[in-house]
């Protein structure tokens, strides 16, 4: 399984490797500008971005956590916010915000985190808030299955699903994976930059919007 994460790996090109290395830097940065905005700890505007990213295309979850924070700053009741994607997830949103209540002095990731729930929420929020300090957290979506597994299937389909054994195996495979293109290619990637990579490259070869 490690030769097709390095597979889609090889066959993805410059622009892509670019574009995969420094996506999740470019999504702290977002978070970033929403956090300097909004006077809010980026480590919450990470945390709402995180709970609203299931099925939520990325630029829309982007304007939602903005409208998020906005709102909640604003003391516009958070329910009435429209966001695109499902209503469970959007109250997670809201539990973070009001962990802002609580300390406004100190940040307890795990507090987030514990919020969040699920491998890959909090794999999402490790790689964008942690990302320079990211040796080993892999975010495993329905995609980065499909590259490990080698074959492409629909998001909404039961072949999706990632147990807590297959993340764990999963991870590992990017990691191992990783590795052995750094010692053939002289890079240096990090795995979350791996899984990026391979992500944009799968999405360009199987047209996926």
């Amino acid at each position: 399984m490690i030769e097709n994460i390095k597979g889609v790996y090889y066959l993805s090109k410059a622009y892509e490797k670019r574009h995969g290395e420094i996506w999740y830097k470019n999504a702290n940065k977002s978070c970033a500008t929403i956090a300097k905005k909004t006077d809010i700890n980026i480590a919450f505007v990470v945390g709402v971005l995180s709970a609203l990213s299931p099925n939520n295309k990325w630029e829309r979850n982007v304007i939602d956590a903005e409208n998020m924070c906005i709102a909640y700053k604003s003391n516009i009741p958070l329910d009435e916010v429209k966001v695109c994607t499902y209503n469970a997830n959007k109250q997670k949103a809201i539990k973070i915000l009001e962990l802002i209540d609580k300390d406004k002095i100190f940040v307890d990731i795990d507090d987030i985190r514990e919020i969040l729930n699920g491998n890959k929420v909090k794999a999402f929020f490790d790689c964008i808030y942690l990302y320079e300090h990211n040796e080993n957290t892999v975010c495993i979506d329905g995609h980065a299955k499909a590259i490990y597994i080698g074959e492409k299937f629909a998001l909404s389909s039961n072949s999706s699903n990632v147990t807590n054994k297959q993340y764990r195996v999963i991870s590992q495979a990017y990691i191992d994976a990783t590795k052995e293109i750094n010692e053939s290619e002289g890079t240096s990637y990090l795995p979350y930059q791996i899984q990026a990579i391979t992500w944009v490259a799968w999405r360009r070869i199987h047209n996926i919007k």
